[in-house]
């Protein structure tokens, strides 16, 4: 793929800036909106940043049917890049080739890991860490300094979040492996070396933009309540995207709105 330039957004810019200006705009139906930004998009990798996490909750979704014996049809949702209806078949026939090739590989380890354990845990931890691994890997094609940011918080948010559930209680380091991941600024190997003392694992992400979020971390790891904590991480993921909150012009345009549209549905 070429390289992208700035000069390449200019259309989209001001499209989707006569957008965010109409009061309820971004309430429409997000399916139908990254349909369409992925075919406007100089990058559709961008719009791709965005929609990873539909596919990976569809797999949930139909490991978790699977594991129960129930439909969970009314629980998928449209907004990925594959059709909910191609992963199930997928699936079902073993031909995983319909799928972008990474998440077709982890859909098939970990429903290969749920038939021969019968344990949904273990097949969300592989679908947990390729989402963070993919998410990674997306940002760092698209060649954005922000995305790669946004990527390396979000999985040292998702494992500070998973590290005070494990403090809390009191589970074995040995386990850390199978939940955590390195897509972080913070390492598995420097929080296995600090683990199970709090004070030195919550310590890791002082350096990090999830600093604000440690008197909450340290009370939630007490038992004090774990609400306060997730809002606390919240606002540190709504503070970086503050960065582009202003911009009127390339990429970061496209990225501010999509985050904006998720945070309205969410």
């Amino acid at each position: 793929m070429k390289k992208i330039k700035d000069t390449d957004y200019l259309y989209l810019s001001s499209y989707l800036q006569a957008k965010m200006a109409r009061r309820g705009e971004t309430a429409e139906d997000k399916a139908a909106v990254y349909r369409e930004l992925g075919s406007l998009a100089p990058d559709p990798r961008v719009v791709d940043f965005f929609r990873l996490k539909y596919d990976y909750h569809n797999a949930k979704v139909y490991l978790k049917s699977v594991a129960a014996g129930v439909d969970a049809g009314r629980l998928y949702l449209p907004m990925g890049r594959s059709d909910p209806a191609a992963l199930t078949e997928a699936c079902r026939t073993e031909d995983y080739r319909a799928l972008p090739p990474f998440f077709a590989a982890a859909l098939k380890e970990s429903s290969e890991t749920l038939g021969r354990t019968s344990d949904p845990r273990l097949a969300d931890f592989i679908l947990d860490k390729a989402f963070l691994r993919e998410m990674k890997d997306t940002a760092e094609k698209t060649g954005s300094e922000f995305l790669r940011g946004y990527a390396s918080l979000y999985a040292d948010a998702v494992n500070l979040r998973a590290l005070v559930r494990m403090l809390k209680s009191g589970v074995q380091p040995e386990q850390l492996t199978g939940v955590l991941t390195d897509c972080g600024s913070v390492t598995g190997k420097a929080v296995a070396a600090a683990y199970p003392d709090a004070p030195a694992v919550l310590a890791l992400f002082k350096a990090t933009k999830l600093a604000p979020a440690l008197p909450e971390a340290e009370k939630a790891v007490k038992g004090e309540g774990f609400t306060p904590f997730e809002r606390a991480v919240r606002a540190c993921l709504d503070g970086y995207m503050e960065k582009v909150k202003y911009a009127c012009f390339g990429e970061s345009v496209l990225i501010r709105y999509l985050y904006q549209i998720e945070e309205q549905s969410t």
